[in-house]
């Protein structure tokens, strides 16, 4: 029931974010706003209180969170391994750049919390907050090199500045303020826990229905082509698939269950929203762009029903 659930949860708060653009309610600049407002205030207080309160500070918890990093790292590397092949099978060309980038990031963020929150609950955003540590480091890394054709990177930044903007990512201070609360056992005072707590409550919602909002600005009678697909696919049934493989033998060992079946859903989200606007950015190939596009639409469409079902074969698996 819990995935039935889920699915038709998505399903709704997407197209109610697809209807209230589509009927004009909110502008075509607001995607950019609500994402500025999620990403800089509701997601890092989110983040905060789960790191913070969701979990009672012991050794093993904490030997846990060492755990659910050593995992994302190892995550993201075979992920870049799988994108890295794609690229060169495809010949180096643009649309191995777009099936590498896909491989490589999820929409770990505005899919990926609400769906590990209905999960999970406050402990899976609490073990998903540390897992995404090194995903963000990455994400923020790699994500221009990954999708800058070649010859055109005179313009990357430097080691130091992607330290730096990593370094000063709310969403990373979250983690950060939050584990020393943790640790400390301190509390925030009633009155301002109570506004973060408040902010933390709107942000699966919101992050929903910018999904759908971001959905609503393609137009799908130009993505309707098989080749689109074969992205999604990759994205939301092979990845996920190969890393229950992968991750199954963690079970009944000293890992806690919920950190590899996170990793498993974290593998079955759709593919980074910015896939479409790094290619729009780059890559003149209108087919390139109509792919890209594809593959962010198609992925989400087919997540909300992915999703669920590989939810409910982990936990039939244990």
């Amino acid at each position: 029931m819990v995935a039935v659930s889920l699915a038709i949860e998505l399903l709704l708060m997407n197209c109610v974010g697809m209807f209230v653009r589509k009927a004009g309610i909110v502008k075509s600049d607001f995607a950019s706003q609500l994402t500025g407002l999620l990403m800089k205030i509701c997601l890092p207080c989110l983040i905060f209180r789960s790191v913070s309160q969701a979990v009672e500070f012991s050794l093993d918890a904490l030997k846990q969170c060492g755990i659910v990093i050593l995992i994302a790292l190892i995550t993201i590397v075979l992920s870049f391994l799988l994108g890295q092949l794609s690229y060169l099978l495809s010949g180096k060309s643009g649309f191995g750049r777009i099936m590498r980038y896909g491989l490589i990031f999820s929409h770990f963020s505005f899919m990926g919390i609400p769906v590990i929150q209905a999960l999970y609950g406050d402990v899976g955003i609490f073990y998903y907050s540390f897992f995404l540590i090194p995903v963000r480091i990455a994400y923020y890394s790699l994500s221009e090199p990954l999708m800058t054709p070649p010859g055109l990177g005179k313009d990357r930044k430097s080691m130091s500045e992607i330290v730096r903007s990593s370094a000063m990512n709310p969403c990373l201070i979250s983690v950060a303020l939050g584990l020393v609360f943790w640790v400390a056992g301190w509390q925030l005072p009633s009155v301002i826990d109570y506004c973060v707590k408040s902010l933390s409550g709107i942000t699966s919602p919101l992050a929903l229905l910018l999904c759908g909002i971001i959905l609503s600005e393609y137009d799908i009678r130009k993505l309707l082509h098989l080749k689109y697909l074969l992205l999604p696919v990759a994205r939301t049934v092979i990845m996920p698939l190969l890393f229950i493989l992968l991750t199954l033998p963690l079970h009944n060992t000293s890992v806690d269950d919920m950190v590899w079946q996170i990793t498993v859903i974290f593998t079955a989200m759709p593919v980074a929203s910015l896939l479409p606007v790094y290619t729009l950015q780059y890559d003149p190939d209108t087919d390139n762009q109509l792919n890209a596009a594809g593959a962010c639409f198609f992925s989400v469409l087919m997540s909300i029903i992915t999703v669920p079902i590989f939810y409910s074969l982990l936990t039939n698996m244990i």
